[in-house]
């Protein structure tokens, strides 16, 4: 069910990151311009953002929709992280494995054309348009 990279309230929850990237370059919405107000940052954020995401865009080949319809390690669990999920992600990359220097999308929003991401190679964040394509990797939380 992935490698566990962030824990708190003394071990009883955290967070989970699946081995592999699940795409090397996605869109991060479906294709409709709108502001979907997937804005909250912070641990669990990415669920929220996720699941907002998905009702604004419907089915579709884009991030949060690759991310929650993942059944990786058979958990059905998956989302994509937060601006600030990814960024413990990031702080973690040699534990976990498996990253490129690319760019990873994060979950949450800028405004209604842009979203945030992560670059990999050097920790930066930042927001750029939802059509480009980035790499996603999902994430889960116990």
């Amino acid at each position: 069910g992935g490698i566990v990279f962030y824990v708190y309230d003394n071990g009883q929850h955290g967070l989970i990151a699946d081995s592999l990237d699940l795409s090397t370059s996605l869109q991060w919405y479906n294709g409709t311009a709108t502001a979907i107000n997937a804005t909250t940052d912070g641990i669990g954020a990415g669920k929220v953002n996720t699941a907002m995401i998905r009702i604004s865009q419907g089915s579709g080949s884009y991030a949060a929709q690759l991310c929650a319809t993942y059944q990786g390690g058979g958990f059905g669990d998956w989302y994509l992280p937060s601006k600030y999920e990814l960024n413990l992600l990031y702080q973690e990359k040699t534990t976990i494995g498996g990253f490129t220097s690319g760019d990873y999308w994060t979950s949450t929003e800028y405004s209604t054309l842009n979203a945030w991401y992560q670059a990999f190679g050097s920790g930066y964040q930042n927001n750029y348009n939802k059509n480009s394509t980035y790499y996603v990797r999902a994430i889960r939380a116990f």
